[in-house]
């Protein structure tokens, strides 16, 4: 696998967070744990995030902040009761540096709350309540994702005239809330499916509102597929306007649902499509390794390992590091950390999917 030099260079000046020294070299052998959906609901994303993660270990020689690193990855099952199993073996049995990955939110605040003192870098997981000293998160707050939708649709559809769907779950009810704050409407309709048990969506689908005009949409995984291939088939593309969280047209779920993807617009904070030299550098690699244009989960990921780069490049405490590094150059534009929560401040963008590509139809700033 090739890159062209110019976009290589970029990546690993961006990646690596400082320069790796020659003592640097002769430093304990720094052990990342990984928990990461490899079976379940999630499993899909789970193939994406650990990609991601032993492909920027590979581009960079083995090594995170100079030192060799070890990838260690624990399957969580998309279960928060096997995540907070996999982070006790992690910290106690392979006494890991750092934890990363958690797609689920579940998951992630059940090994936060097992991590102790070990820091955890979020690669996914938006659980409002999720925070701390020792977290960091290079994903997204579910509150911030539905925020920044609501705030689209305001602006997009005229602010009134519309219902919400999801699975019923931290992330998805946070996300609709978030998404009710940024729209400005007061309280609206609520469709609620069960998580991870609801196969046929047409019950539910049918509960929306005659004369309801934008439905907004979270679902993720495998629900993602069945919401997506559910909404199309049923008609419903022809009924109201849609409007969906990242999840369902991101890269990672695209192939399994085909053609009824064409046209949904979502609001999301990554797109192959965004046009800088740090994302160009990034598709082009990933397509050589991969075949297939990036996810925002592949990107989150990618940031997960950046970020753990960056601070374990700047020695000492690496929790104390990991908040001390503050801006980092990212694939999505600009990013960087909130010095208090730990969360993201960043850019959102709207997508439309057409022709095989999530294109940017507008940008939606941070409210700082």
């Amino acid at each position: 696998m090739r890159l062209p030099v110019v976009g290589l260079v970029a990546l690993m000046a961006a990646g690596c967070g400082g320069p790796a020294t020659t003592m640097a070299r002769d430093d304990p052998e720094l052990r990342v744990g990984a928990i990461i959906s490899q079976t379940g609901v999630y499993a899909m994303l789970g193939d994406e995030m650990e990609t991601a993660m032993r492909l920027y270990l590979k581009r960079h020689g083995g090594e995170l902040g100079g030192r060799p690193a070890r990838l260690i990855v624990a399957d969580d099952g998309g279960a928060a009761d096997r995540g907070r199993q996999e982070a006790g073996r992690l910290v106690e049995r392979d006494r890991v540096d750092v934890i990363t990955g958690l797609l689920a939110s579940p998951v992630a605040v059940s090994a936060v709350e097992e991590a102790g003192r070990t820091p955890v870098v979020i690669a996914n997981a938006g659980a409002d309540e999720l925070g701390g000293p020792g977290v960091f998160r290079v994903s997204y707050t579910n509150h911030a994702h539905g925020y920044a939708a609501g705030r689209y649709a305001a602006e997009r559809y005229g602010g009134s005239g519309a219902v919400l769907m999801a699975s019923d779950y931290s992330g998805g009810v946070e996300t609709l809330d978030g998404f009710e704050e940024g729209y400005g409407a007061g309280r609206l309709e609520r469709i609620l499916t069960p998580y991870g048990k609801t196969q046929d969506l047409a019950p539910y689908l049918a509960r929306i509102p005659p004369d309801a005009e934008v439905l907004y949409a979270f679902y993720a995984g495998g629900e993602a597929v069945t919401f997506a291939k559910a909404f199309k088939q049923l008609g419903y593309d022809s009924k109201i306007r849609l409007l969906t969280c990242q999840n369902i047209t991101d890269e990672d779920v695209l192939a399994a649902i085909g053609p009824d993807a064409e046209g949904i617009t979502s609001v999301g904070l990554y797109s192959p499509a965004l046009d800088n030299p740090e994302n160009a550098a990034f598709v082009d690699m990933w397509k050589a390794e991969t075949g297939l244009n990036p996810s925002a989960v592949a990107l989150q990921s990618w940031d997960a390992m950046r970020l753990i780069d960056a601070a374990a490049a700047r020695g000492g405490d690496l929790t104390k590091a990991l908040g001390e590094v503050g801006e980092l150059a990212s694939p999505r534009g600009r990013l960087r950390l909130d010095p208090i929560t730990h969360d993201p401040v960043q850019n959102w963008y709207a997508r439309q999917y057409q022709n095989g590509i999530n294109r940017v139809i507008a940008t939606i700033p941070p409210k700082e």
